[in-house]
């Protein structure tokens, strides 16, 4: 079966004025250059704290999201600093400050 176009180039917006790009001659932001990059500011439950990634295969994956439904959590980040923190008690480690 073929599928139907959503979209047909014939019957776009043609009401609208073409884009243009701001003049060179107003600068956007005093403060910064124009070739600087935006700053970005974390989100505040980021704050002072580093990210550690690692790789699940998508069983493990699966099966960790359904245990964390299950027991009604709501996010894997609880979890992650539950597992370091046993961790750290086992290895005999300060814990976790929350």
């Amino acid at each position: 079966m073929a599928r139907k176009n959503l979209f047909n180039i014939a019957e776009a917006d043609t009401g609208r004025p073409p884009y243009e790009p701001p003049s060179c001659a107003e600068p956007t932001s005093p403060a910064l250059p124009v070739d600087a990059p935006m700053p970005r500011r974390r989100q505040q439950y980021r704050e002072g704290k580093r990210a550690v990634m690692f790789f699940l295969s998508d069983e493990v994956f699966s099966q960790m999201h359904v245990l964390l439904a299950r027991q009604g959590r709501k996010k894997v980040q609880t979890l992650m600093e539950e597992l370091v923190d046993d961790w750290f008690r086992r290895e005999n480690a300060p814990r976790l400050i929350r």
